[in-house]
């Protein structure tokens, strides 16, 4: 049996530390490991690649040549059996994928945010001439369908994944060293949240957090909350002043990016993670965070409860309803946890052995 050509686009798989891009390392690395299947793959904004997911002859970095790519894997993806698309955002290569090769399987991957709104011209064209659309959850599957009128039989729900590299915790005793730089007391709980702080995007929750703060503290509670991530500078100004405002100078710690080395280390620190998003097409801290052993909560009315398997593995909560928000976060600081328990109950469903499963079953589609 010959085999299958498969091109996999994406906009960025290694040059960015975002839910998406950590989609795609783990999607490479999984397309790599089925016989019968030659895939190779390319990144528009990548500037390099990273030999522990694909041999840099397979992956092909664009810098940010955005007509170079389009015209390079038009050409490419010419010579496929399949193209799989990372975000609709590269719609006009599968247009023009589909208008010269009708018959080949072209299929789709969305994630959330970018079809949560109507989207027109070619990226409409490319979800309709999809085969296939691949979707990180129910949440955006029901998006697709009610917002993009896209026929749901086409619509396969392919939920994210624990990273292949994730560092999972072998002991869950809160790190000194970030005791020290946190200068935290023995008795006081961590609340941690870890996103992308951006002005223009608002549906994070970690503001509502911060508001539920002052009724936590009246009640006795000892609590630092540390809100972590990348920050544009307006988003920086607006925490800032809420903080001001409600006096929480000594309560409210924002370290900014957090470097992959320590991002397990900050999991195992805290006592719950909290982020009542709820505009989330799945949410991968999600699954870092219970990977690590941490109670989590989320909002209840995007992807977020596809991480969380609808309440199984975590807390959902309206999250617009500030009261659920302290109520939730009362109740688990004070429910007694068992690190190990939780983070093998979400490897049972989110270990990258069941996305390589998963993914496997759509290739041999």
């Amino acid at each position: 049996m010959p085999e299958r050509k498969i091109l996999f686009l994406v906009l960025t798989a290694f040059s960015s530390m975002g839910g998406i891009e950590k989609f795609n390392r783990a999607f490479i690395k999984a397309l790599l490991k089925f016989p019968l299947i030659k895939p190779t793959f390319a990144g528009m904004y990548d500037h390099t690649s990273d030999e522990r997911y694909v041999p840099n002859n397979l992956f092909q970095s664009y810098q940010g040549k955005q007509i170079r790519f389009v015209l390079r894997n038009i050409i490419s993806s010419l010579q496929q059996d399949e193209l799989i698309l990372g975000h609709i955002n590269l719609a006009m290569i599968g247009v023009v994928f589909k208008l010269f090769r009708p018959s080949k399987k072209l299929t789709v991957i969305c994630h959330g945010i970018e079809v949560f709104e109507p989207v027109t011209g070619l990226k409409k064209k490319l979800l309709q001439q999809a085969d296939t659309i691949l979707a990180v959850s129910n949440f955006t599957k029901d998006q697709l369908v009610n917002i993009q009128h896209i026929n749901k039989e086409k619509i396969s729900v392919f939920p994210n994944t624990l990273d292949p590299f994730f560092e999972l915790p072998q002991r869950f005793s809160k790190p000194d060293y970030l005791k020290q730089r946190y200068q935290l007391k023995e008795d006081e709980q961590i609340l941690f949240t870890l996103t992308r702080l951006n002005s223009n995007e608002g549906y994070k929750g970690y503001d509502k957090v911060i508001r539920v703060l002052p009724q936590l503290l009246q009640q006795g509670l000892q609590i630092k909350y540390i809100l972590a991530g990348k920050a544009d500078a307006a988003e920086t100004q607006r925490m800032n002043a809420l903080i001001s405002e409600l006096k929480l100078e000594q309560q409210v710690i924002m370290p900014g990016f957090i470097a992959d080395e320590e991002v397990t280390d900050h999991y195992v620190l805290s006592d719950v993670f909290v982020m009542p998003s709820k505009g989330e097409g799945f949410g991968i801290v999600y699954v870092e965070a219970m990977a690590c052993g941490l109670p989590v909560i989320a909002g209840n009315k995007d992807g977020s409860t596809e991480a969380l398997q609808f309440g199984e593995l975590g807390n959902l909560i309206d999250p617009d309803n500030s009261n659920e928000l302290y109520t939730a976060i009362q109740t688990v600081l004070k429910q007694p946890n068992d690190p190990q328990q939780l983070q093998q109950k979400m490897l049972s469903f989110f270990s990258f052995e069941k996305y390589t499963e998963r993914l496997q079953q759509h290739v041999r589609a």
